[in-house]
């Protein structure tokens, strides 16, 4: 296990699937008391190992560019989960339509620790900002999944690659829920 090979893995992967276009998306894993995350102002699918950035828990740069805008989020969950490893940010687009169209996604079985109900949704506040890595975290204390309204959806995991296949998880629940929808025009 190479956790800053699989944060350029996951980050390239997520680009390929569209869970992610343009500069959007973050990805980062965390060893011990140091963060490997996705730089700012860089398409995931130009991730490198070279211009990842390694961070400590306060946000302190110690090697790479400058982090991904939404650090502190990621900083924040890693602060409140100790058992989580790996954030993975999307904004996959059948979910962010959902999100948009204010409909709530419900869980289905087939993930691990996902659990009943609907996705909790975190209320808008604006990208980047701490008031929303603190609900975001605040929100996903005792949640593995949280959609942010009006911008995408945030998965944890023991690893990042474990994130990586809830966010995917997730994006499969839209779409068959779409999917679902519109086929119930056609009877």
């Amino acid at each position: 296990m190479n956790p800053l090979r699989d944060v350029v893995d996951v980050s390239v992967h997520l680009y390929r699937r569209g869970l992610v276009s343009g500069i959007g998306g973050n990805v980062s894993a965390r060893v011990d008391d140091r963060v490997f995350i996705t730089p700012t102002m860089v398409p995931l699918d130009q991730v490198t190992l070279k211009n990842v950035a390694m961070v400590d828990l306060e946000g302190n740069i110690l090697r790479g560019g400058r982090p991904s805008s939404e650090l502190e989020l990621h900083l924040e969950v890693y602060r409140r989960r100790p058992d989580v490893n790996g954030v993975v940010h999307t904004h996959s687009p059948y979910a962010r339509a959902f999100l948009v169209a204010g409909i709530e996604i419900e869980k289905m079985e087939g993930f691990r620790g996902l659990g009943q109900g609907n996705l909790p949704v975190v209320s808008y506040y604006p990208p980047g900002s701490r008031d929303l890595a603190s609900a975001c975290a605040e929100t996903m204390v005792n949640e593995n999944a949280a959609v942010l309204e009006n911008h995408g959806v945030v998965c944890a995991g023991e690893t990042v690659k474990e994130a990586l296949l809830l966010a995917e998880f997730i994006e499969e629940l839209a779409k068959t829920r779409f999917i679902a929808e519109v086929l119930k025009f056609m009877k």
